[in-house]
């Protein structure tokens, strides 16, 4: 079961000039500033384990990297094997029903043939890192999915 963000959070309020001088693909984002700062994303994937079905649900989510680890991973995207096991991120979503969620601090950990990263929350007094080690119920999901069909 999966939900994604298409893009990381502030993409649609870009100025045209720094959309123009921006970049985003399925996997990747690069959002060029006239100040000539530079901010990278890799599309990952966020588990929430469901317990009472025994599977988990997941998020695609952009995690905000630095340049030397989003030059690491796209460098091997395609052969999946990478110098690193993976890097420090900050989540760029407010995960609906988690408000804070914006920032958290994450590890992501790169895997093999082109299959997105998983991030893994950093320990933090906030819901969402509950969720990720406690687990969700069913009933959340139903109401993401009825968020995202406008019921």
């Amino acid at each position: 079961m999966d939900m994604a963000f298409a893009a990381p959070l502030d993409w649609e309020t870009l100025d045209q000039a720094t959309a123009s001088a921006s970049y985003l693909d399925d996997d990747f984002c690069e959002v060029r500033h006239a100040n000539g700062v530079v901010d990278r994303f890799i599309r990952c994937l966020l588990p929430l384990p469901v317990p009472r079905i025994g599977d988990e649900f997941r998020f695609g989510v952009w995690m905000s990297v630095s340049e030397n680890s989003w030059n690491v991973y796209q460098a091997a995207f395609d052969s999946g094997v990478y110098r690193e096991a993976g890097c420090f991120g900050y989540l760029m979503h407010d995960i609906p029903e988690y408000t804070g969620s914006y920032l958290l601090h994450a590890d992501v950990r790169f895997r093999p043939d082109r299959l997105r990263p998983v991030v893994f929350l950093h320990e933090a007094d906030h819901p969402l890192v509950a969720a990720q080690s406690d687990g969700i119920d069913v009933t959340q999901i139903e109401r993401w999915a009825a968020m995202m069909h406008g019921r």
